[in-house]
């Protein structure tokens, strides 16, 4: 088992790609071997300070590296030798069996997609987002791969985020999918969501409880919510400011000796909840729908996330993640009668 590591992607790479897969390769149940990917001079300066099994970590040199500002379709053509690129390719070509990266977002996507493949059946790739609330974590998908999308393709999110979910968090039973909309009522919604709907609610493979409502993300009641790209992506943002506003205003409103006893006393809450909305504890989230196990990071990771992004990794290559999303996507197809309508992108 071998997984493959974008060195140079990231806020903070090389250095917190380095100790993270080190940190990985230090715990009991880490199986995989790792290949670091980009500049093999600094890569090697950096791991000739550390004590580490030499026989588990191979290093691919590659010259170039997209930067966070970087065109996706553009830089795929001027830099081949990216380490971006040159990792997936390992992956297409077998010599890794997960790849991921807490570089450029849109160049991860796009990148994995015209390297990969799409899965048999699936239109559009989705990536998601694991959203914590009191009872556990809600995942949305998609946030951000597919601005504009077709009826089918919610189907298709639902489908793939229901077994990614359940390989990823250990679910037992099948999650509850849900229609993320601006009521609860069948009636509510655009062209799109109602399309949608009909498809999910025929659908076998899904778990669908209906439409959600925004405030309904952050609850117990559903453990997927299904939305387009550019609204997944608008509410992932505004749900990250507004958690780091709240913060900021307790830690700015705490300004008498007694308030400030008071918040000591709290300080050990206060870091459980900072902890439980840190992406860094949820590792990566797999871009789902390519032909191949790609996970995207975050972009500001530190060490701890991007060992979790590995320690995940090696959960889904176990998982047999790709040919049950498959299985799924057919079965649907052959149990849903689809109306032109389904394939079209609507936006009204």
């Amino acid at each position: 088992m071998r997984i493959i590591i974008d060195a140079m992607g990231g806020d903070n790479a090389p250095l917190v790609n380095i100790e993270g897969a080190l940190l990985f390769l230090q715990e009991p149940r880490a199986e995989a071997d790792i290949l670091l990917v980009g500049d093999d001079a600094v890569i090697n300066a950096e791991l000739a300070k550390h004590s580490y099994d030499t026989s588990r970590i191979r290093v691919v040199h590659a010259s170039q590296v997209v930067e966070m500002g970087d065109s996706p379709t553009r830089s795929f053509k001027e830099k081949p030798d990216s380490s971006l690129r040159v990792g997936l390719n390992l992956l297409k070509k077998g010599e890794g069996d997960a790849f991921l990266s807490a570089g450029n977002t849109g160049a991860v996507m796009a990148y994995s997609l015209l390297t990969l493949g799409r899965i048999q059946g699936v239109d559009r790739p989705c990536v998601g987002a694991f959203l914590p609330h009191h009872a556990g974590t809600t995942l949305m998908l998609d946030v951000g791969a597919v601005s504009e999308v077709k009826p089918k393709n919610l189907l298709q999110f639902g489908i793939m985020g229901t077994y990614a979910y359940q390989t990823i968090m250990k679910f037992e039973t099948r999650p509850r999918v849900s229609l993320l909309s601006i009521g609860e009522e069948e009636e509510k919604g655009t062209s799109l969501v109602k399309a949608a709907y009909r498809l999910l609610e025929e659908s076998s493979a899904v778990n669908f409880t209906g439409y959600c409502e925004g405030r309904d993300i952050f609850t117990d009641q559903v453990d997927i919510v299904v939305t387009d790209g550019f609204t997944g992506n608008v509410a992932l943002k505004l749900a990250e400011s507004a958690f780091t506003t709240l913060f900021n205003l307790i830690r700015t409103k705490i300004h008498s000796i007694i308030q400030k006893l008071g918040a000591g006393l709290l300080m050990p809450v206060f870091n459980q909840i900072r902890q439980q909305f840190d992406p860094n504890n949820y590792g990566g989230s797999p871009l789902l729908g390519v032909k191949g196990i790609s996970l995207i990071c975050h972009g500001n990771s530190n060490s701890n996330g991007i060992k979790n992004a590995i320690r995940e990794a090696q959960r889904l290559i176990r998982s047999n993640l790709l040919e049950t999303i498959e299985n799924g996507i057919r079965e649907s197809q052959e149990q849903i009668t689809f109306n032109p309508m389904d394939d079209e992108i609507i936006r009204h």
